[in-house]
């Protein structure tokens, strides 16, 4: 009788290497969780990254098509600044280049004194401000019959920049004129 009254007095508690085993468990626990939260944090910055780069590389290139298939003539002058002119009429001129990390359209027209220079033209930024153009090559393309500037290869980079990390990708396409 004297034995069950010491066992129902004890005092009931942790042992010190059952506190360890917890804390250790809880330790690895938090270690796994953090990372997975921090991996997806990643990711997520990357997709949204990646997103603003096909983003603005669809917009350039519609941009581009729909300018280039209504060319007549297009007038590749390098190596000068503007290397390549297209003409979508005998009285209009546009022409391509990367400025301070921006793809630059600008258009300027013959009003009978002949075209004003090319820079003279009120710029237009084809790519936002959250990415960076680089590398930028236009390429006269002949066709088979060897008819000269049936149509222009483009190929250029974009960079993204701000908060979601530089990621960069190429893209390459060819356009034809019509």
């Amino acid at each position: 009788m004297m034995l069950k009254s010491v066992l129902k007095n004890k005092i009931q508690g942790f042992t010190l290497i059952e506190i360890l085993i917890y804390l250790f468990i809880t330790a690895m626990l938090l270690v796994t969780l953090s990372g997975l939260v921090y991996n997806n944090f990643n990711a997520r910055k990357q997709l949204i990254a990646s997103n603003l780069i096909n983003h603005d590389a669809r917009f350039v290139l519609n941009y581009l098509i729909n300018r280039i298939h209504n060319v007549v003539v297009i007038d590749d002058i390098r190596p000068d600044t503007y290397q390549i002119f297209f003409y979508p009429s005998e009285t209009d001129r546009f022409s391509l280049s990367v400025e301070a990390d921006d793809l630059v359209y600008r258009e300027v027209e013959d009003v009978g004194s002949g075209f004003p220079e090319q820079n003279t033209a009120t710029p237009m930024v084809l790519n936002s401000s959250r990415a960076v153009v680089s590398n930028f090559i236009l390429t006269p393309v002949d066709d088979s019959q060897s008819n000269s500037n049936q149509g222009v290869i483009i190929e250029f980079d974009i960079t993204t920049k701000g908060a979601y990390g530089p990621i960069t990708q190429s893209f390459e396409t060819f356009i034809t004129i019509r």
